[in-house]
């Protein structure tokens, strides 16, 4: 009777164990990484400080069914990217090599602010394509990976959009100098930005071209150029160099266009294409363009810009720093509204030939580090999301002037996967051999 009683207290221990073990696991919130600039499937309005969007709703709704709350983790692209590759986000280890030194030192450089230690993600909502590199290149622990898609819950639909014909595009696109060497992406693109810091009265910006043919001041040269400013009198006459830069910081002033001032010159010979950095359509932007002669268009060359969110991309395209813009379509037109809204000016834009479109199969990325099984729980929750409904209805009220496409319908019938029926004691029995079968 003794050992019985014992090992009625052994299970009872070890039910307490697993049970407190439960408990304290769904105790913890899950930190839930969101970016502000991916409308309309998440974004943050600034007015109300609040998340909201097609994703926030399913992200929210999907841990609140697997039985835990939200803690949010506002992130940007590159740290989105950080994501992908650790399942952390925090300083990189520049950043955490001078936080440690101040901490040293009990006190903080000159402009410079303490970073927070490596923060562990475990659901980042987000529109993220599901790639095999990406599944292929998720971290491993105790030979098991950490970090797991989701199902596909989003097929989009990846393009561009370009500058309207007939606008003055100085900025996004241009003649080359004549007198300049044979140019390369990694010179045109430091002289834009050196052409407009200029015109701005800002310092040029640090740049890796090797051969740069447009004039930077040396201490000497500015000394002088301010003693003729100040005394009235004309300086030494100016070099070939100078003479480039007089003939171009003119062209490069914006001046939003009208019917006298389209300009009829020849053909350009650069063109710049825009994407938000970490992108999977951006990467395949700079696999096209990476070797001559696919960075050309006849005789003009096409250089890619990255940018850091949606907001900048669209931001620069309006002003007129880009001739595509690249990304999924419903963010892009998704920014360039809200830029509209914002400057109160239209952005002028063409929309992307047909058939140019990509394939873009969105999923949610979960980590098991911190709360094994998570990956499960949340599929679970997803499906009966599909399957009762609640997404299909979410996307009509996020998309309301939206039909859905064909490859997205079929996408939410594959995931309204059948309820089930709970199978009772003794109902076994009664079954027919072809009930049984099924």
């Amino acid at each position: 009777m003794k050992w019985l009683i014992c090992l009625s207290l052994v299970f009872v221990q070890a039910f307490a164990v697993t049970w407190t073990a439960s408990a304290d696991e769904h105790a913890a919130p899950i930190k839930m990484a969101v970016r502000t600039d991916t409308r309309p499937f998440i974004w943050k309005n600034t007015a109300s400080d609040e998340f909201l969007g097609f994703y926030w709703d399913i992200c929210t709704e999907a841990i609140y069914r697997a039985g835990y709350q939200v803690e949010t983790v506002e992130i940007s692209s590159a740290e989105r990217i950080s994501i992908l590759n650790t399942g952390r986000t925090g300083p990189d280890d520049g950043r955490k090599a001078t936080a440690k030194i101040a901490s040293l030192k009990g006190e903080l450089p000159a402009g410079s602010k303490a970073k927070p230690a490596s923060t562990e993600i475990d659901f980042l909502c987000d529109p993220t394509t599901i790639t095999l590199q990406r599944m292929r290149s998720f971290p491993i622990e105790k030979k098991t990976p950490i970090l797991h898609f989701s199902q596909i819950v989003f097929v989009a639909n990846s393009s561009f959009v370009k500058s309207k014909q007939g606008k003055d595009i100085t900025k996004n696109e241009g003649k080359l100098p004549e007198d300049g060497p044979e140019p390369t992406c990694d010179c045109i693109l430091p002289w834009i930005d050196h052409l407009g810091a200029t015109a701005r009265g800002e310092p040029s910006p640090a740049h890796s071209c090797k051969t740069p043919w447009w004039p930077e001041k040396t201490e000497e040269q500015a000394d002088t150029s301010a003693d003729d400013d100040a005394t009235g009198t004309e300086g030494e006459p100016q070099t070939k160099q100078a003479s480039f830069w007089d003939r171009f910081k003119i062209e490069f002033q914006f001046v939003p266009a009208t019917p006298l001032q389209v300009k009829t010159e020849g053909p350009k010979d650069y063109e710049i294409w825009g994407y938000v950095e970490g992108s999977t359509i951006g990467d395949a932007l700079n696999t096209l363009l990476s070797k001559p002669p696919r960075n050309r268009i006849g005789a003009k060359i096409v250089c890619s810009r990255s940018y850091t969110s949606h907001t900048a991309a669209a931001r620069a395209f309006c002003n007129g720093n880009l001739s595509r813009y690249y990304g999924d379509l419903d963010i892009v037109q998704a920014s360039l509204a809200d830029q509209r809204n914002q400057t109160r000016t239209e952005c002028a834009m063409d929309p992307a030939p047909s058939g140019t479109g990509r394939y873009e199969p969105y999923a949610f990325v979960i980590s098991s580090r911190e709360h094994p099984g998570l990956p499960e729980k949340i599929d679970l929750a997803l499906y009966s999301m599909f399957q009762d409904g609640t997404i299909e209805r979410l996307f009509a009220g996020h998309f309301p002037d939206t039909q859905m496409s064909d490859f997205l319908n079929t996408l939410f019938r594959i995931n309204s996967i059948p309820a089930g029926t709970i199978v009772v004691e003794g109902a076994e029995d009664e079954q027919s051999d072809e009930t049984a079968q099924n």
